[in-house]
Parts: structure tokens; C-alpha cells; sequence
């Protein structure tokens, strides 16, 4: 069930300290692995490794009381709102507040926590006594003294403003409904692939945002002497003379060096509207094909269609061409729903082809990379680097003047950022660019208004799923029916359809629907056949695609009820009915998808209306709950979503809570009710 209230694993605050009114305009995201100190760092800002032992020992006393601390923290400057993760392996956050002054409070704090001193020492062991053997015990194991457990310090906080995105009319928003704190095994959920003990083995290098655009810069011009040399190898010289020895040697310095492969390690809905420009070319196909989110490069990653509910992805060699027909492509997109499926399909079936390359890597703030690139390393790929500080460095530095195109995809209610959003610094050195505010600025010449109406056309490079015209706008009502996938599609072609499917499902976009009713048995019997078709002859071998033949059996399961409840008489056609959100399954007049993950909020028609129904009534506080309590189905219980209330035998459903999580975003691994 939804959990909303204080609990093990999370939290919200009410706002107690703060007039509702004052807008939460700053934005911090930030995270640290909980790794020992280095030897260059500062003596002030240090964890030991018997503080880090200590703290990993008793995580089970430390964590919830860290729990407790944020949560303190959070409500004492301002009411902070936002998402903060945390583990025995670190912390992961992104937080809102009002004022500059208190976000620079937190940051300030937080940099000089120390676990003992603050925390306190842990409580001793089980049948501990006060004798001589405990004591030697203890000095032996050498209790951290207070000032060397800073868990917290040299953190690389990035911070944004709501006043700045250019991307979202909802300026009156808050970036986050509320604050929530969970407890969780990972920050970054690999599915226990990456251990953070492995983090300082395996890890790539890790660039600075100048280092890594120099990198592309001279990949790029590599590329063009490349070209450059190939004219003059093809033909003769001037006057029909023999191209000179320079060129030979040239190019035996040029096969040595590496070609640089450009990986996005975010989701497929963060790459669609955003991404590095890969350095090199590929071919322009008739078919658009290389304006897709997956990316062709002289090693490219082709998605397979739908060949798995996991995103299968296989490493291709994509076709030489000349410069004259060749365009900038994407970085290579591993086409992932979440990422943890990362290293079980793009990893796996990649590595091998990436081990004479030289990777990059980015995500949106780093800390997805310093686990991908473990994940290469250790299937033998060496020359791995990664983004320090991701994206979110890299716009500040470059902004829209860089190798980046698009917006960024940010997990709060800002949705996404335009690339000169973050800027801060030009690229002449020492300059500071101010960008205007949405709406500050006045145009009274149309031919001004038209100009800028044609540039922010062609900064779009998300295209919409069904017409694939340029759009970029991702909302909480737009989801794949099949794997919930945020998808892009244009307000024209969303208005023509009941239900939608990404990219790896469109195969199944004329059979597989989640709502039923309005169905005739024809068509709900052309339904089932079409996908035991699939079923039968295209998902095969059976091993190797058993979650996605799962998926389609329970849908022709479905269907076969739907038919059976036709033919008795307990069901009717409607033709008409309307469209529902994927999510909450109410009809779009009631929900507006904000009932979707962050979107989440107060203010949105779906909680005005009651959600449950729409009769205008306000939603009952969610009660407190706790794994064992026995619990009753509510007034808002959904009938068609979750089954019915009860039945002749048990007119009252009844229930025992196993575990409690969040309804959190589309691919998330706390994304279900318990």
C-alpha cells in the first residue's frame, strides 16, 4: 500500500515552520558512497576505516537514527521537502527549500556531522559484561573517537533553482510534495551486482567536465583528419604525384589510437529527451533511423525489438560512410527500463566488443556511472572513464555551447531542465552568464518571437513515438500499457488513441491493451490469437524470453476472462468508454497523471476530485500503519485494479501487512503494493 506516513523504511514531514504560500525555489541534489577517507583528505574531513567498520557493524542501531537525523534536519530549516535514500553503502538525495540561506545551512551541516560525536558510540554486543576480557576486547577492536566518522564530507552538491527552467509552466509548484526517507539496501539499486566494497577496485576513471568535453572535442577532430586522410590516400597528388610520406605516418599514429564509445547510462525516457552528441558519424537512412534514441556508432548498441521484457540489447558494426552523408548521432542508449537491468543485458552481451575501446560514460549527477563502470571493468573492459558531478556539471560549465543537446530529465515536478537552465560559467574563463528567467523577458517584434519560436524547435531532439515529429514534453499520463515506460507522444496523436505503447513494445501496440471493455468478443479473440502467436513462434527460445512469455500468457489469461464474463452475461461492450490512466485506472477527466511517481501532489485535480471516485470529496488522511496490522479495504479501494471487495463467503476483505513501500516512479524496484 501507499505509505505516506512515518514508518522503518519511510517518512513525511508536515509543515509546521513555514506559511504554505513560500515557494520552494532551490534545489540540491547530491550523494556520497560511504567509502574509507583518501590520503588527501583534509584532516578536519575525514572517515576512518574503524568508523566506517564500526558504522557498517551496527548499521541495523546507526541507520535509523541517521533516518531520525535527516528528518530532524529537514523540518529545522524550512521544512525541506524532497528524497533522500539511505544504506550501509551511503547516501543518495535530492532535496527542495525555500531559501538560499537554508539549503546553504544543510550543506553546512551536513559537511561537519560526525557519527560518534553526534550519534554516539554503538551499544555493546549481546551479553556483553563489564569484565576484564570485554575490555580488552574493546581496545583491541579500538572505538572510533569522535571527529574522524564525517560521513557526510566532500559531498559534490549540485544545486539548481525552480526560477531558472525554462522547461516547465509549473513554476508555482514545488519541486517535491514532501519529504521522504527510506532506508534501502542500495542508493542505486544493481540488484547486489556491484558491492560498494568494489567501488574503489573497479570504478572507472573519473573526468571533470572540461576533461571530458576535450576528450570529444579531439575525438571529433580526429574524425575530420581521419576523413582528411582518406581523400588524400584514395587519389593522387597535385599535378598526379604520389601523396606524401606525411599522410603514411600520420595515419600509422592515428590506428593507434583508441576509438572513443559514448555510453548514456540513464533510463530510455531520459536519453529520449536529452543526450550527448556522440564525436563521430554515422549513416542518414531514409528511415530516420539514425535520429533514434538508440545510437549508431562505428560500435553501436541496436536494440532488439522487443525481444525481451528486458531490454535485450547486442553489439553491432554499423556501415562506413562518407562525410558528405553522414550526420552527429546519440551516444549509445543500452535501452534500459531501470538500471539494474544494466549489467544483466547491456553489459553481458556488450563488454567483449568495448575492450579496445575508450568508454565514456555519463549519467544525470554521477552517481549511476560509479557503479556501470565497475560493472564494465570487471568483464575485462580497462579504459572506462565517467563524468564527474554527470550532466548536471557539464551544462553548468558548457550549457547548450557543448556536446550535449536536449533537455535533462530531473526526478521532481521541474520534469526537465533546458541545457542553459544550469549554466554558470562561459567558456571564456572567468565570465558568468546570467540567463533570464521564464517570462522576464519582453518581445515586442514578432520577428523576435518567430526567430526564437524556430531555436527552441531545433533544440528538441525527442521525436513523438507515433508520427515522430520533434516533441519532448514527458508527462505522468503518457505510459507504456505493457512495462508502465514513460513515452513521448504528441498531444495530436495521444488525442487518437486509447492506450500506448514505447518503443520495445510496439509489436504488441494492435493486441495488448490493459483495458478490456471496450472490446467486442471478435476483437478480443483476435487479441488472444495474435499473441499466442508471439508466444509460440517469435519469444523463443522459451529460457531465454520466460518473463516475457509470463507477461504474455497472464494477458491472454485476462482476455479470456474478459470473454467468458461477455458470454454469461456479467459484462457489456462500451464502445465509448473513455480513456484511463494506466496508473490509478481512473478516466482522464478525473486524473490528470500526476498520480504518477513525483508527480504526485495536493494540488493536482486528481486529489481535488477524491481520486477514488470523483465526487469532490477530499481523500482521508492515510492512517499509520506497520508490517503485521491487519487491515480492511478502504473507500477508495479500486474494484477493477485490485480485485473485488469481498465475496459471498468473505464479504469483507482482509488483510496481514508483509512490508511496506512507496508507490514511487514507473521502473523502480519499490514501485508495488504490499
Amino acid at each position: 500500500m501507499e505509505d505516506s506516513t512515518p514508518s522503518p523504511s519511510s517518512s513525511s514531514s508536515t509543515s509546521t515552520h513555514r506559511p504554505p504560500h513560500q515557494h520552494h525555489q532551490h534545489v540540491v541534489l547530491f550523494y556520497r558512497y560511504f567509502l574509507p577517507s583518501s590520503s588527501s583528505s583534509t584532516k578536519n574531513h575525514q572517515l576512518s576505516s574503524a568508523t566506517l567498520n564500526i558504522f557498517r557493524q551496527n548499521s541495523s542501531h546507526y541507520l535509523p537514527l541517521l533516518h531520525q537525523h535527516q528528518s530532524t534536519l529537514c523540518q529545522q530549516l524550512g521544512n525541506m521537502k524532497g528524497r533522500i535514500l539511505l544504506s550501509t553503502e551511503g547516501i543518495n538525495g535530492t532535496l527542495s527549500c525555500s531559501t538560499e540561506m537554508e539549503l546553504k545551512e544543510y550543506i553546512d551541516r551536513m559537511e561537519g556531522f560526525d557519527l560518534i560525536g553526534e550519534l554516539g558510540a554503538p551499544p555493546p554486543p549481546p551479553n556483553h559484561h563489564d569484565d576484564a576480557n570485554s575490555k580488552v576486547a574493546a581496545k583491541v577492536t579500538g572505538t572510533p573517537k569522535a571527529g574522524s566518522g564525517h560521513l557526510f564530507a566532500n559531498i559534490d552538491w549540485k544545486t539548481s533553482t525552480t526560477t531558472t527552467n525554462k522547461s516547465s509552466s509549473q513554476t508555482k509548484i514545488d519541486p517535491f510534495p514532501d519529504l521522504k526517507i527510506q532506508i534501502v539496501k542500495e542508493i542505486v539499486n544493481t540488484g547486489g551486482a556491484i558491492h560498494v566494497d568494489e567501488i574503489p577496485l573497479d570504478t572507472g576513471k573519473e573526468i571533470s567536465a572540461e576533461e571530458f568535453h576535450s576528450i570529444l572535442m579531439d575525438a571529433q577532430q580526429q574524425q575530420q583528419v581521419d576523413a582528411d586522410s582518406t581523400d588524400n590516400d584514395d587519389g593522387c597528388g597535385m599535378d598526379g604525384e604520389r601523396p606524401l610520406k606525411k599522410h603514411k605516418v600520420d595515419d600509422t599514429k592515428k590506428k593507434k589510437k583508441k576509438e572513443v564509445v559514448l555510453i548514456d547510462v540513464r533510463n530510455t525516457f531520459e536519453h529520449a529527451i536529452g543526450h550527448f552528441i556522440h564525436p563521430t558519424f554515422a549513416t542518414t537512412r531514409g528511415d530516420s533511423s539514425n535520429n533514434d534514441s538508440t545510437a549508431r556508432s562505428d560500435s553501436v548498441v541496436d536494440d532488439v525489438k522487443d525481444k525481451d521484457d528486458t531490454s535485450t540489447t547486442k553489439a553491432t558494426t554499423a556501415p562506413t560512410t562518407t562525410t558528405a552523408e553522414a550526420s552527429p548521432t546519440p551516444a549509445i542508449n543500452p535501452n534500459t527500463v531501470t538500471f539494474s537491468h544494466f549489467n544483466s543485458t547491456f553489459c553481458s552481451q556488450n563488454s567483449e566488443s568495448l575492450k579496445d575501446k575508450k568508454v565514456l560514460m555519463y549519467c544525470t549527477g554521477g552517481i549511476r556511472c560509479v557503479k556501470a563502470s565497475a560493472m564494465l571493468k570487471q568483464r575485462g573492459v580497462q579504459d572506462v572513464s565517467h563524468l564527474s558531478g554527470g550532466i548536471h556539471r557539464y551544462l553548468e560549465r558548457y550549457g547548450k555551447d557543448g556536446f550535449y543537446k536536449g533537455k535533462v530529465f530531473v526526478f521532481d515536478q521541474r520534469v526537465a531542465l533546458d541545457a542553459d537552465s544550469m549554466l554558470v560559467v562561459k567558456q571564456e574563463e572567468g565570465e558568468e552568464k546570467v540567463v533570464d528567467d521564464v517570462g522576464e523577458k519582453s518581445h515586442d517584434c514578432q520577428h523576435e518571437k518567430k526567430q526564437q519560436q524556430q531555436q527552441n524547435q531545433k533544440d528538441v531532439v525527442g521525436k513523438c513515438i507515433e508520427c515522430n515529429i520533434p516533441y519532448d514534453e514527458i508527462s505522468g499520463a503518457n505510459l507504456c500499457s505493457v512495462c508502465r515506460d514513460l513515452i513521448l507522444i504528441c498531444p495530436s496523436c495521444r488525442n487518437t488513441l486509447h492506450e500506448f505503447h514505447c518503443e520495445r513494445h510496439q509489436r504488441w501496440k494492435d493486441d495488448y491493451f490493459t483495458f478490456l471493455e471496450r472490446f467486442t468478443l471478435e476483437e478480443l479473440e483476435k487479441q488472444k490469437r495474435e499473441l499466442q502467436s508471439l508466444h509460440d513462434s517469435y519469444y523463443l527460445p522459451a529460457k531465454k524470453h520466460k518473463n516475457v512469455r509470463k507477461t504474455l500468457r497472464k494477458q491472454m489469461e485476462k482476455i479470456d476472462a474478459r470473454v467468458n464474463d461477455i458470454k454469461e452475461g456479467n459484462a457489456e461492450v462500451e464502445q465509448n468508454a473513455k480513456r484511463r490512466c494506466r496508473t490509478c485506472f481512473e478516466s482522464n477527466d478525473i486524473c490528470d497523471g500526476r498520480c504518477w511517481g513525483f508527480w504526485k501532489h495536493s494540488q493536482s485535480p486528481h486529489h481535488e476530485q477524491g481520486g477514488g471516485g470523483g465526487n469532490g470529496s477530499t481523500l482521508e488522511p492515510i492512517m499509520e500503519v506497520k508490517v503485521g496490522d491487519r487491515v480492511t479495504v478502504g473507500p477508495n479501494w479500486n474494484e477493477i485494479r485490485l480485485g473485488g471487495r469481498g465475496s459471498q463467503q468473505d464479504p469483507v476483505r482482509l488483510g496481514t501487512v508483509v512490508k511496506i513501500k512507496s508507490w514511487a516512479s514507473g521502473g523502480d524496484e519499490l514501485d508495488c503494493v504490499a
